[in-house]
């Protein structure tokens, strides 16, 4: 592999790769499908969700295609993947990706079902592409952070658009020179700032990525190339996105697959939903609350320690919006004092100005480390806490990891809490729960489409999942 370009060298693995996974690797991938499922079905409802559903309805489809969630209309899978991608990120309730610094269940999840969906792909086939996908999404991350992140790309929809092109190729089974082309026109296709966090847009951006990643496979499938040094070359992608001190690729030091990085970095499904940079001071602060029991009304002050990009990923001090609030600190971590866990219904319009949490707001202050202490690629870093009591007395812990880690897994019971809260509201109850059997059993799925029309809530005769 000496002398081939950094595309040549990931699109070699990806054909190469064997589609026989352990059950190690695929576990968490079912756990993975399973948790964005919810979040799209939750997601649907959002305001962004909403809108770009309505403008790609536009391109809607008689026969074939893919199914859009919280809709009776299919579309082309492109679209498909838009609409069911922004609603999966919609409320900052789907899983991190720590090696690549992406939401990337967000985006794999929805592209490969809409894909699989329109070529009549088996679930085991989504399955594989994902955890190609997966790699690549770490592949690509690598090599550009957290210098990248750091420079203020959203890498959901730079690195995950390249490495979404990657899975989809996987999928397509696309040889090594096709595949080669897929992800360099999803080069030219990543796109997505930090500057929109806290908007409608971020969400879209997510929507954006599992589009391009589609296209940029389909596009390569079909005969449209693109250079293959494009990561390495002067005006490439190392060069112009790669920040201020990009690490560059070595697959000596990470080698493709071996093993894969589902298991050595593995996903973090979110218990919170809201931004990941808020997730250890929550967590904190529950191991606290916990030893010590206290109340809200005996708390004087709580003071954070984070990392600089989690603090400038949580820019709202004083959230007016529940979108807004899902990037403040200061009311993630009122809520959480408050409550004993934190639920979508602390994030819409009405919960936003409670005036029980309200007064809580100012209580928490956040300080950061400074940002060359956080440039390793794959590094986690700990985030403390200080809680003083009016009476004087001070708790303080940290955290490395958050809760959902691989190191702090959650349990099945903490999974089916959060599958709940995010269906039950939309579906009802029983048919939340005949999803949720759908989700499990999605490994021997051979009926793509009978399990994707199962997200609106439609009667699916389980023969056909199963």
């Amino acid at each position: 592999m000496v002398g081939e370009t950094t595309l040549e060298q990931i699109a070699h693995w990806v054909v190469q790769a064997p589609d026989k996974w352990p059950d190690t690797s695929v576990t968490p991938v079912l756990h993975a499908v399973t948790d964005t499922v919810a979040c799209m079905v939750s997601g649907s409802t959002d305001m962004a969700a909403k809108g770009v559903r309505t403008t790609v309805s536009a391109w809607s489809v008689d026969n074939g295609g893919a199914t859009i969630v919280g809709s009776e209309v299919r579309a082309p899978s492109p679209f498909a993947a838009f609409a069911n991608a922004t609603a999966a990120h919609a409320q900052d309730f789907d899983d991190n990706f720590l090696a690549a610094l992406t939401h990337a269940s967000a985006v794999l999840v929805p592209a490969l079902l809409a894909l699989g969906e329109e070529i009549d792909a088996s679930a085991c086939d989504i399955i594989d592409s994902y955890l190609v996908g997966l790699e690549c999404h770490a592949a690509i991350g690598r090599g550009v952070n957290r210098s990248h992140y750091l420079k203020g790309f959203h890498a959901t929809a730079t690195v995950g658009c390249i490495g979404t092109a990657a899975a989809c190729a996987r999928l397509l089974k696309l040889d090594e020179a096709r595949t080669v082309h897929a992800m360099s026109l999803g080069t030219s296709m990543a796109a997505g700032l930090k500057g929109q966090f806290g908007s409608q847009a971020k969400p879209f951006q997510a929507g954006m990525a599992a589009q391009n990643g589609i296209l940029a496979a389909r596009f390569a499938q079909d005969g449209v190339e693109g250079r293959a040094e494009v990561l390495d070359n002067d005006y490439g992608f190392l060069r112009l996105f790669g920040g201020d001190a990009p690490p560059g690729w070595d697959f000596r030091k990470f080698p493709l697959g071996k093993p894969h990085v589902i298991e050595t970095v593995g996903l973090a499904p979110k218990i919170h939903p809201c931004c990941g940079s808020t997730h250890k001071s929550i967590d904190n602060l529950f191991d606290l609350k916990s030893k010590y029991e206290f109340q809200p009304d005996e708390v004087e002050s709580m003071h954070t320690l984070v990392n600089t990009s989690n603090l400038l990923n949580l820019c709202f001090d004083n959230p007016k919006t529940d979108m807004e609030a899902r990037f403040s600190m200061q009311y993630c971590m009122a809520v959480a004092l408050k409550k004993g866990f934190l639920s979508l219904q602390d994030f819409t319009a009405d919960a936003v100005q409670c005036p029980e949490i309200r007064q809580l707001i100012p209580l928490t202050t956040m300080d950061a480390t400074p940002p060359e202490m956080e440039l390793a690629p794959d590094k986690e870093y700990a985030h403390e806490l200080k809680v003083t009591l009016k009476t004087g007395e001070v708790f303080k812990t940290s955290r490395t990891i958050a809760k959902g880690t691989l190191e702090d897994p959650l349990s099945e019971y903490e999974r089916r809490r959060k599958f709940d809260d995010c269906c039950v509201p939309v579906l009802g109850e029983m048919s939340a729960a005949l999803l949720f059997e759908y989700c499990s059993s999605f490994r021997n799925s051979v009926d793509l489409r009978a399990f994707m029309s199962g997200l609106i809530g439609s009667s699916v005769d389980a023969s056909k999942v199963a």
